[in-house]
């Protein structure tokens, strides 16, 4: 595969993933909000910030999608891409430790981290 292809294919997936993540969970938190409770998180008073937070990551999904569409243009940004990927494996890494969350609520940032690790090889590698 053509290392082009192969960048437009990543953040395809990545806009894809984001969307995935960020429906599924507002969804839940509407039609089954005692179902959060899987990932050994304690549902909030009001899912609010939740809805927000999850927001964001559809957002970010669509800027995924646009440098899908324009890798030239959007390269630049990709910093901002890596820094928000690298913020929730903090985030959630502290959240792990202290017991706030579990192995299963981890997970999505996993996958988060791996795609942060593709978004550095494209700011390094790719020729805009």
């Amino acid at each position: 595969m053509e290392k082009n292809d192969y960048y437009k294919y990543m953040f395809l997936i990545a806009a894809f993933w984001n969307w995935l993540v960020g429906v599924t969970f507002i969804l839940t938190s509407i039609l089954a909000p005692d179902a959060i409770s899987i990932f050994g998180v304690a549902n909030p008073p009001s899912f609010m910030w939740m809805h927000i937070v999850f927001a964001l990551i559809i957002l970010f999904g669509c800027f995924f999608f646009a440098t899908s569409r324009n890798l030239q243009k959007y390269h630049g940004i990709a910093i901002f891409y890596i820094l928000e990927k690298s913020i929730f494996l903090v985030i959630s890494l502290i959240y792990l430790i202290i017991g706030h969350i579990n192995l299963l609520g981890f997970m999505p940032t996993a996958v988060d981290t791996v795609f942060g690790c593709l978004f550095i090889e494209f700011l390094l590698k790719y020729e805009a």
